[in-house]
């Protein structure tokens, strides 16, 4: 399984301490409002963050994916485990993209939508841009291939 690259786990952690910042303050305030605890206040706000950024490291762990022969398997999950197989005969088309905060980073995303049902697409996070290039030409080969070979062509 190739994994993502490490600069997402660093993303992923700033964006979980900032969540968690922002809720742990909020909630704090609310509990030292409501019951007057110092103490419960502060673990509030250190209980939070801490848990996301673990949370975000265990993410990162999880994710990875393997292009096969005859499909693109993919697997993450930090609470639900989530293994994907998807055969390259139902890929309709392959993009990349990258947000502001992954442009600075170097990173992009892959996203694989899929012959069937609404929202029938996997992204695939935190990759160098120039592997995610490459990874997006490959599937799209492949694509091709697989379509010749199931039309008998």
């Amino acid at each position: 399984m190739e994994k993502l690259s490490s600069q997402v786990k660093i993303y992923w952690i700033i964006k979980s301490l900032i969540t968690g910042l922002i809720l742990g303050t909020v909630l704090s305030v609310g509990l030292h409002i409501s019951l007057g605890f110092l103490w419960l206040t502060v673990l509030a706000l250190l209980f939070l963050p801490t848990l996301f950024s673990l949370f975000s490291i265990y993410r990162y762990r999880n994710w990875g994916f393997e292009v096969k022969n005859s499909y693109l398997s993919i697997q993450f999950g930090v609470i639900t485990k989530v293994s994907m197989k998807i055969p390259y005969v139902r890929v309709q088309h392959i993009d990349t993209n990258r947000g502001p905060i992954e442009r600075i980073l170097g990173l992009a995303s892959v996203r694989v939508y899929t012959a069937g049902s609404s929202g029938a697409d996997i992204r695939i996070p935190g990759l160098k841009r120039s592997r995610a290039e490459e990874l997006q030409k490959e599937l799209k080969e492949k694509a091709i291939e697989s379509e010749k070979g199931f039309d008998g062509v």
